[in-house]
C-alpha cells in the first residue's frame, strides 16, 4: 500500500479547512506564533470567537483582526453555538438539493417514464415546462434519466 503525504495546504483543502483568505488574518497569535495558522480556518474562526468570550475583545475589532465582517462573525457564532467546533468546518459549496427538478417533479417524470418507456428527453422537458412554475432544459433531464439508471443497478 502506497502512503501518500499532502502538504498541510492541500489537507486544509481536501477537508473543508483552507482558509482562502489567510492573508486577512492581523492577529498577533497568528503573525508571532507558528502554532496558530491563518491558512486553518477552523483555527482562525475558534480563536476570533475565544478573543471575544474570553478576552472581552469586541466583536468589530475581532472580526476585523481575523479577517471577517462582523456579519460573519455573528454567522460562524451561531453555528458554533448549535454544532460546537464541527460546525466551524465550511460546508460543501453549492447547491446542495436540485432546485429546479425536485422530487415532485422527479416523481413525476418516473410515473411518465413508466407509463411511456420510449418517451424522450425533449418530450418529458415540454411536458414538465407546460406547467409554467418552472423551465427545465432537456439536459437537465438527460443528467437525471442518466443518474436514475446508475442507482437503479
Amino acid at each position: 500500500m502506497e502512503v501518500i503525504f499532502l502538504n498541510k495546504k492541500d489537507f486544509l483543502m481536501k477537508n473543508g479547512a483552507y482558509n482562502k483568505n489567510y492573508e486577512k488574518v492581523k492577529n498577533p497569535k497568528f503573525i508571532k506564533d507558528e502554532f496558530y495558522d491563518p491558512m486553518d480556518i477552523v483555527q482562525v474562526k475558534y480563536e476570533m470567537l475565544k478573543e471575544v468570550s474570553k478576552n472581552g475583545e469586541s466583536i468589530t475589532a475581532a472580526a476585523a483582526d481575523f479577517g471577517f465582517s462582523r456579519t460573519a462573525f455573528y454567522n460562524i457564532k451561531g453555528v458554533f453555538d448549535k454544532e460546537g467546533v464541527c460546525g466551524l468546518v465550511s460546508d460543501k459549496k453549492g447547491p446542495k438539493k436540485p432546485y429546479k427538478l425536485t422530487l415532485e417533479y422527479q416523481k413525476q417524470l418516473d410515473d411518465y417514464i413508466k407509463e411511456n418507456p420510449g418517451v424522450s428527453s425533449s418530450e418529458l422537458a415540454k411536458m414538465i415546462n407546460k406547467g409554467g412554475a418552472v423551465t427545465i432544459n432537456k439536459r437537465t433531464i438527460e443528467r437525471y434519466r442518466a443518474k436514475k439508471k446508475l442507482s437503479d443497478r
